[in-house]
């Protein structure tokens, strides 16, 4: 189900920017306070993951099986909370690239509208 969106978004998207980590699609697109809000959700993340790894290898090299778990546990964590934001953030970049493709293609048939418009007036 992940990859059919991630691959449906990919297919939607600009080359490559959806697909960015960190909010990258949502920022080509002008929204930097949504962008901004993925790029710490990811940060954050990746963060506890690093620190939950280096605190967990410290706890089984001492063979203490409880925090081990407990350090596992929190890494498992902070990887969920990486990949789901990145998730939503390629699906909220495709979904604007999508509302920015149907804003350019309106703005094209208005203005075959209203050139044809025009020149059916100058005829007589």
């Amino acid at each position: 189900m992940v990859l059919i969106s991630l691959l449906s978004a990919a297919l939607a998207a600009p080359p490559g920017w959806t697909l960015a980590p960190f909010g990258v699609g949502v920022y080509v697109h002008g929204k930097p306070v949504r962008g901004a809000v993925y790029t710490a959700t990811q940060a954050a993340g990746i963060a506890t993951l690093t620190v939950a790894t280096i605190k967990g290898y410290a706890a089984a090299e001492a063979e203490d099986d409880s925090e081990f778990a407990s350090w596992q546990a929190l890494s498992i964590a902070g990887v969920s909370l990486a990949a789901t934001s990145y998730l939503a953030s390629v699906l909220d970049g495709s979904r604007l690239h999508d509302l920015e493709l149907e804003g350019a293609n309106a703005k094209d048939r208005v203005q075959a509208w209203e050139r044809s418009r025009a020149h059916a007036l100058r005829e007589p």
